[in-house]
């Protein structure tokens, strides 16, 4: 490669960025998801650079699929895992995977057998074509979703749904691929092909395990450095990748998705806020870049290759039939898996708006694209795949990605709720009360005129009377339901319950294990409440399944090494986890049940309604407090250093935070700062070691 290539494709790169920052910028003002934006951008610009003399070949490329695999697909698929809400992917993982393997299965027969039915496309190559385009990629969706405020669980179930079916695609596919070549399909063929796609999953677990595990390790012997993890992250995704893929034979994506699980299930126990921070924002900075490029870029591939095929009629007609496939074994595989999975109920029960968000929200678009593109231009009927593949993404990307927004204000998914106004309207009475008392102050000093104070003090005034307006007019469309108090109460009292939690966290009290179990409790009781179970179920006995898995693991390690200082340390873990567990969950009810007046302040709620929930918040703080006494009675040589330790701990956060704050205002050297925490650092360690020695 001589130095003009190289200089020829950085100028590619930065006009690409450039690009996707502008079009990035442009798309957010005008309230188009910017994935589907940029797609449009690189359509557009491509058709319209063609026509001008000077740059008509400048983006006159097809994206290859090895570049979308091996390059693009680590990155988003690692970040995807590391931020996904693993409590709500193990309470949703049953929906998960049904509708991502049997799901995928299921959708590439249906495609096949219609476009095998209804076009000259071969049977056998109509499943190939089925395999590929069963991949959803509804990363515009996704972000559309938490942009809007559908609920999460819709949200985890679309996203862990898309990451496992990209698997599932790539598996299928290889096999379709696999029997053309062959030749041949009878009983060995099923049988091989069936234990490939175990191998092919449980490998990539397996590879995802090893390479998180052994590299992950990494970030703790760089001191959690932010910049060196950081990297670290990024070698582990792609190492997953080409492990699995190129070594193992095994699944790519699984094993990066699992060791996406991995890092960021560690990366929650063993750092920092802040380090986690660090890491969390650079798995956003690497995702965001690659699904800028890859979404232009997939932009400029379509125009491209419709640019090509454009002049033959006969491709152009077979998209139409695709769509229609694609559309049938989509319904098919969402109402008719969700219809089964309902019978059953229990977590995986999947409300029927939700199955129509799913629906639509199952764009297709990189993998599928990747996958048409990887088939060897030698093979018959690569033309009418690729042609029906891009004509499927471009419909999905543009058509239903741009109508998400709108369908699921319809279904009623994004519409605010009583309790989202309600809070509206009580958030406007406390800021512009405590606004008036500070203009009162203000005034009484004379730091203000009079005529302005008395401005002020009339539009503040009409504001709250407007938001006391508003509340009433709620109370008067649920007052003829006690039901339907009871529900509004208690989600407002479940939502206060929340910010309680993440100020104990903010506060140092509590580790992040423990206040995303906390949010895990906070998540079923919604859900019951949603469900008309109120009050919601007994919140102390559904640890979530990681957490299970957490503790265990963690006891049987100590078991097994029982004097070890590795044992010791898990030891102190378990306990320490449970006792700020049951701390806070006695705090936070404490907490609720005190401010219930202010809660229902703006609100009449019957009586009756309110001294139900008082109780109930009792009996949780009681039945904490009870789990706190029996362990104090299983380890009474132990309760009260864990005690003295989780305080002192709790303190020395607190200090460390304040030095922070004293670093950031200048108040303080760096060379001091750093002093500072090599003191706390030491204090840390003698506590460590003091517990270490008892346990």
């Amino acid at each position: 490669m001589t130095g003009t290539d190289v200089e020829s494709i950085i100028s590619i790169i930065l006009l690409l960025l450039f690009i996707a920052i502008f079009a990035g910028i442009l798309f957010r003002k005008i309230k188009v998801p910017y994935t589907i934006g940029l797609f449009l951008a690189g359509f557009v610009i491509t058709a319209i650079s063609r026509n001008i003399s000077g740059i008509e070949n400048l983006f006159d490329f097809v994206l290859s699929s090895e570049i979308i695999l091996f390059l693009f697909l680590p990155p988003i698929v690692f970040e995807a895992a590391f931020h996904i809400n693993k409590r709500l992917m193990s309470e949703t993982i049953a929906p998960i995977l049904i509708l991502a393997i049997p799901g995928v299965i299921f959708s590439a027969l249906v495609v096949g057998c219609i476009v095998g039915y209804a076009t000259p496309v071969p049977l056998i190559y109509a499943m190939l074509f089925g395999a590929l385009i069963s991949a959803t990629d509804p990363v515009s969706v996704i972000a559309l979703f938490k942009n809007i405020g559908v609920p999460a669980r819709l949200t985890t179930i679309l996203e862990g749904e898309s990451v496992f079916n990209d698997a599932s695609a790539l598996v299928t596919f290889s096999l379709v691929l696999g029997i053309i070549s062959v030749g041949t399909f009878d009983l060995y063929t099923v049988v091989y092909g069936t234990e490939w796609i175990f191998w092919s999953f449980f490998g990539g677990i397996l590879t995802g395990i090893f390479t998180g595990i052994l590299i992950g390790s990494l970030i703790a012997l760089s001191g959690k450095d932010a910049v060196i993890s950081s990297v670290i992250t990024m070698i582990i995704a792609y190492a997953s990748y080409l492990l699995a893929d190129s070594l193992f034979q095994v699944s790519g994506i699984i094993a990066v998705l699992t060791a996406g699980l991995i890092v960021g299930w560690f990366s929650s126990i063993w750092l920092k806020k802040e380090e986690r921070k660090g890491l969390s924002d650079f798995q956003d900075f690497s995702a965001y870049l690659a699904n800028s490029l890859i979404f232009l870029l997939i932009g400029i591939t379509t125009a491209n290759i419709l640019a090509v095929y454009s002049s033959e009629t006969e491709l152009l007609l077979l998209i139409p039939v695709a769509l229609v496939a694609v559309f049938i074994s989509r319904a098919a595989v969402v109402y008719i898996l969700s219809g089964v999975m309902n019978l059953f109920k229990g977590r995986g029960y999947i409300p029927l708006n939700y199955q129509h968000a799913l629906f639509w929200g199952g764009l297709r678009g990189a993998v599928a694209l990747a996958l048409a593109l990887s088939i060897s231009e030698n093979m018959p009927y690569r033309d009418e795949i690729v042609m029906m593949t891009v004509g499927v993404v471009l419909f999905t990307v543009i058509v239903e990605g741009t109508t998400t927004k709108p369908l699921t204000a319809k279904l009623g998914l994004d519409r605010p709720s009583n309790i989202a106004l309600y809070e509206y309207y009580s958030g406007i009475i406390h800021a512009k009360t405590a606004g008036l008392k500070i203009l009162d102050r203000l005034e009484a000093r004379n730091k203000v005129e009079p005529v302005i104070a008395g401005r002020i003090r009339d539009e503040y005034s009409r504001e709250i009377t407007d938001a006391r307006s508003g509340i009433q007019e709620i109370y008067q469309n649920i007052l003829p339901d006690d039901e339907v108090l009871k529900k509004f109460l208690w989600i407002r009292l479940i939502m206060v319950e929340r910010s309680f939690y993440e100020e104990f966290y903010e506060g140092g009290y509590i580790s992040e294990i423990v206040l995303d179990e906390m949010r895990h409790f906070i998540n079923l009781r919604l859900d019951d409440v949603m469900a008309g179970i109120v009050p919601p179920r007994d919140i102390l006995k559904p640890d979530s399944p990681e957490y299970r898995i957490s503790m265990k693991t963690a006891a049987v390690l100590s078991g097994t090494f029982k004097n070890s200082h590795f044992a010791k340390n898990l030891r102190k873990f378990i306990l320490t986890t449970e006792y700020q567990k049951y701390i806070v969950l006695s705090s936070a009810a404490t907490e609720v049940e005190g401010a219930m007046d202010i809660i229902t302040s703006e609100l009449d709620f019957p009586e009756k309604i309110v001294d139900e929930a008082g109780k109930e918040l009792h009996r949780i703080s009681e039945r904490s407090e009870k789990r706190i006494e029996d362990m104090s009675a299983r380890y009474p040589e132990l309760s009260k250093d864990i005690e003295d330790y989780y305080f002192r701990l709790s303190i020395m956060m607190k200090e460390e935070k304040e030095y922070s704050g004293m670093k950031e205002k200048g108040l303080v050297f760096p060379n001091v700062y750093h002093k500072l925490l090599e003191k706390i650092e030491k204090e840390r360690a003698g506590l460590e070691e003091h517990i270490f020695n008892i346990v």
